[in-house]
């Protein structure tokens, strides 16, 4: 297949300005019930609404009409069957109109050969687009596609000889989702393109229907917006709730959003199938199986054959290891609809979240055959192929689901990045045990280094669990972090450095940012044995944990100091208990919060290591690899409870926080809403606290003259409340108001309010007053409250680099290096210190961990080779020589470079080595005569 490839994108801009009241043309300005009742409907006034329609005198089709409707989104599916009949009964164009919602009132119910029936029986009427709409769908959903075609296509064939005309916005939206359900999407997004222009903006059906057009295709920001702009025409809709938790849920993964909107929408429609089924999906996130079942089986009450419930419930039976209950389910959603190949991509989502990589292969290979036209199954093989090593099937399989689906943006992209770019700018090299792919730019610096690294970490693991996992194991290493992101995703900018799919892991490369590359490789090599052990079905938290631990006891400085975060996490009840930690990585507010999850794991995991010893930690893999679940292989293996395992764990990691308890760690959460604020402040009216945390919510909303004035009230309760103080003082600083920032923490200090978070704020008030004394005093202060945090570290080197204080900046870099395992300035700073004071054996360390960090820095190499020369390792020291030559040392500098390991080689008894090395030193030299090798010169050439 050619490497040029068009795609054909979905994404056209959109204008977002959209009035909140904004209403059909058809019932603007007009005073009766029927157009009261039109306009609270539209808006979501479900109450109001249905006030109006009971006032409508007499018998009327548009009084049907609405009632119908009005019953269908607030869930009474049986009163909208008995209204739309009503209705029905006053002619053939009543019937025709009302048809479409008395079929989705009994459909929702699960009688579909009824609902078809309705439709049938309108499908000749002139104006029953709508009816034939949904005819196509219920029969696709019933395994007919090809029967489907006719009423679908007699909707593009009116679209096509005007019948719908090219101003109906209404008939636009109606062949726009005609055309998707044909999976002809560059239609749908043309005809929904037209519908826009002339009013399919103002209907909240066309924009959810586009949304559900960009979330097929892989474009969560787009749904958003247009999801966003139904929700100003109809912020109550259920059906808008919902479209937006699904768009949260792919655009951010933020379940906290995801569920307050689900709640939301079961408050207005109680049997909502769509939001029992992301309710379902939330709590199979995080394992949460009883929960999901729940989930599924309210909805499935109201319909028991809805098809995506179905699928939806024999995820967590495949999940469980249910296979009894999973074939029973799927034989159950085929004996309906023969084709309904999404079934499996239902499942594979799930099987995804939990590492089951080659069960989706076998899944999506079933998928195919059901439904042999299916691009979206074909992609997903496609790619889970690629992710278990077998690039050739795999690509294989994304040319057939390309050839199917040319708007499927993973697909497209990566194709595009096998053919275009690692054909071209990666190789491959094939090893015993590891296949590691590089840029080729990198390869000649990293094949020193990566191999070796991914040796000694495999020897480790393979000893310390007691197996090894099937080779050999994909390594690859992507110099881009777009080639990265495509590989793992099939999208762009993913923000992570690593992945792991059980065979295969890939990783940014270390020119694609400042990480530490060794760091990130061992993390992602811990999960091939963790999945593997465990036969993938290893929860996600103790696998990032166990993950962790192994770089914790690799390299002291690989460890994670976020104390702190743990310490908020702890009080803000954002650490769940250990039978439910998954929760701990999905019901996240910000990023910080991913982090900490990710070290509180890690705590358990050293927690386990040091109370029970490793060996019954490792055990725990293979436990669930038997499909054993947590809450048994606990007990058994340890002889406690799951609820007794979380007491001794907190009880363990209670004085590793001790220092946050006797200090005032300010808290400045927000409140969940003003209104609940302002509740807690009308119900408790002295209490200073509620007070501060309404005066927080109030500066969130940009309401800062009510806010100051809530923070004076709350210092009336109580003239020492720490947080008022604490927020007045961050307040008093961003106006650099120095006199009243200082008088404020002399009251925080007075009061006993001491600690980080205060000295900090003094060291910014002395930097304001360019006292550089006091600042550092006040760092100084801020370091010994809390001695695992890296700013004050990072601003006391500055000082003493300004101030040319050599020992003040060695001290800096010397903690800054224990605690910053990213930075590459640190680490290179350190060592050129260590090295200029002659510190050789404390350079030699330093410069083994910066390898990990600056693997590719000429000058790293250099330093670290004379810390080894000068500690008598000379053979090593002309390695890193090397290495420093390989990683593109200039002219002058790769002359100095040569000259050293000539006089290595003589130390050696290697004469003849030595004298090549000097001729390549003059070699060097010749290439830029009038450039010097001093330090300095060699400093500014990097």
């Amino acid at each position: 297949m050619s490497a040029v490839r068009t795609y054909r994108a979905a994404s056209i801009g959109l204008v977002v300005a959209l009035a909140v009241l904004l209403l059909p043309a058809e019932v603007r300005g007009q005073d009766d019930p029927l157009k009261r009742a039109a306009t609270a409907l539209a808006l979501g006034k479900y109450q109001l609404a249905e006030k109006e329609i009971d006032a409508i005198k007499g018998r009327s089709v548009d009084a049907a009409y609405l009632r119908t409707r009005l019953y269908l989104w607030t869930g009474r599916y049986a009163a909208a069957v008995t209204a739309a009949t009503a209705g029905s009964s006053l002619g053939p164009d009543a019937r025709a109109k009302l048809a479409p919602w008395h079929a989705e009132a009994l459909a929702r119910q699960g009688q579909t050969d009824a609902a078809v029936n309705v439709l049938r029986s309108v499908e000749g009427h002139p104006a029953a687009h709508r009816a034939r709409l949904l005819l196509g769908e219920l029969l696709i959903n019933t395994g007919h596609r090809g029967a489907a075609r006719s009423p679908l296509m007699d909707i593009v064939a009116a679209y096509n000889d005007d019948t719908i005309r090219s101003d109906d916005a209404e008939g636009l939206s109606i062949v726009g989702r005609a055309a998707y359900l044909l999976r002809s999407h560059q239609d749908a997004n043309d005809a929904f393109n037209e519908a826009e222009k002339v009013g399919g903006k103002r209907r909240v059906e066309m924009l959810l229907w586009r949304a559900e057009l960009f979330l097929d295709k892989y474009d969560p920001g787009h749904a958003a917006q247009v999801t966003n702009e139904a929700a100003k025409l109809a912020p109550q809709d259920p059906r808008v709730l919902v479209m937006q938790a699904r768009a949260k849920l792919a655009q951010a993964m933020n379940f906290v959003a995801a569920e307050a909107l689900v709640d939301q929408a079961l408050k207005t429609d109680p049997h909502l199938a769509e939001a029992y089924f992301v309710r379902a999906g939330l709590a199979l996130r995080t394992m949460d199986i009883a929960a999901a079942d729940r989930a599924v089986d309210a909805a499935l009450k109201v319909n028991p054959s809805n098809l995506d419930l179905l699928s939806m419930k024999a995820a967590p039976r495949f999940l469980a290891e249910d296979h009894a209950g999973f074939d029973k389910l799927e034989k159950q959603v085929l004996a309906i609809n023969p084709q309904q190949s999404r079934f499996y991509s239902i499942v594979a989502e799930f099987a995804e979240w939990e590492h089951r990589y080659d069960e989706i292969v076998q899944m999506m290979r079933r998928a195919i055959v059901v439904d042999p036209q299916d691009g979206k199954a074909y992609a997903q093989l496609g790619l889970n192929l690629i992710r278990s090593g077998d690039d050739a099937a795999g690509l294989e399989q994304l040319n057939k689901a390309w050839r199917r689906d040319k708007f499927n943006v993973r697909v497209f992209n990566t194709l595009n990045l096998y053919e275009d770019t690692i054909a071209k700018e990666y190789v491959t090299v094939d090893g015993t045990k590891f296949r590691i792919r590089y840029h080729k730019k990198e390869k000649r610096i990293l094949e020193r280094y990566v191999p070796q690294m991914l040796d000694e970490a495999w020897r480790s693991m393979v000893k310390r669990y007691g197996f090894t996992p099937s080779t050999p194991v994909g390594i690859e290493l992507y110099a881009d972090s777009q080639h990265f992101s495509v590989r793992t995703s099939g999208l762009p900018n993913i923000g992570i450095q690593g992945v792991c799919f059980g065979k295969t892991l890939a990783a940014l490369s270390p020119s694609a940012g400042n990480f530490n590359w060794g760091m990130i490789l061992w993390h992602e090599l811990a999960h091939i044995f963790h999945i593997q052990r465990s036969n993938s079905r290893v929860p996600r938290w103790f696998t990032e944990g166990l993950a962790e631990y192994e770089t914790i006891i690799r390299r002291p400085e690989w460890q994670r100091e976020e104390y702190l975060a743990l310490y908020h996490g702890l009080r803000d009840g954002k650490i769940p208990r250990v039978a439910d930690f998954n929760r701990a990585f999905t019901h996240v507010d910000s990023a910080q919060e991913v982090v900490m999850a990710y070290f509180a794991a890690s705590q358990i995991a050293v927690f386990l290591a040091e109370e029970f010893g490793f060996s019954k930690v490792a055990a725990h893999l293979p436990q669930w690899g038997a499909g054993k679940r947590t809450v048994d292989i606990v007990p058994s293996l340890l002889g406690i409870s799951t609820d007794e395992l979380d007491k001794r764990f907190r009880a363990w990691l209670a004085p590793r926080l001790v220092r946050y308890d006797q200090q005032f760690v300010p808290d400045l959460r927000p409140p969940k809403s003003i209104a609940e604020a302002r509740k807690a402040v009308a119900d408790h009216p002295d209490d200073a606290a509620k007070l501060v945390k309404l005066a927080l919510g109030l500066l969130e909303t940009g309401n800062g003259p009510e806010a100051m004035a809530t923070l004076q009230l709350a210092l009336r309760k109580d003239a020492d409340e720490p947080n008022a103080l604490f927020i007045k003082l961050k307040l008093a600083l961003g106006k650099d108001d120095v006199e009243d920032a200082q008088a404020l923490v002399k009251r925080l200090i007075a009061a006993k309010h001491d600690g980080y978070a205060v000295r900090m704020r003094a060291a910014d008030i002395a930097e304001l007053q360019d006292d550089k004394e006091a600042m550092k005093k006040q760092l100084f202060k801020a370091h010994r409250f809390d001695p695992t945090q890296a700013e004050p570290l990072q601003a006391l080197y500055d000082l003493a680099r300004k101030q040319k204080d050599g020992q003040g900046q060695l001290w800096a870099l010397r903690e800054l290096s224990k605690l910053d395992q990213h930075d590459r300035r640190v680490w290179k700073r350190l060592l050129a210190m260590l090295v200029q004071r002659g510190k050789w054996e404390q350079a030699r360390r330093v410069g083994e961990s910066a390898i990990y960090i600056d693997v590719a820095n000429p000058e790293v190499h250099w330093l670290y080779a004379r810390a080894l020369a000068r500690t008598g390792r000379q053979v090593t020291a002309i390695f890193e020589m090397n290495s420093a030559i390989i990683a593109g040392a200039p002219p002058p500098f790769a002359a100095r470079i040569y000259r050293s390991m000539a006089e290595g080689y003589r130390k050696l008894g290697r004469p003849q080595y030595a004298q090549q090395a000097e001729g390549y030193a003059a070699q060097m030299q010749a290439l830029a005569p009038n450039e010097s090798d001093s330090e300095e010169s060699l400093r500014r050439t990097q």
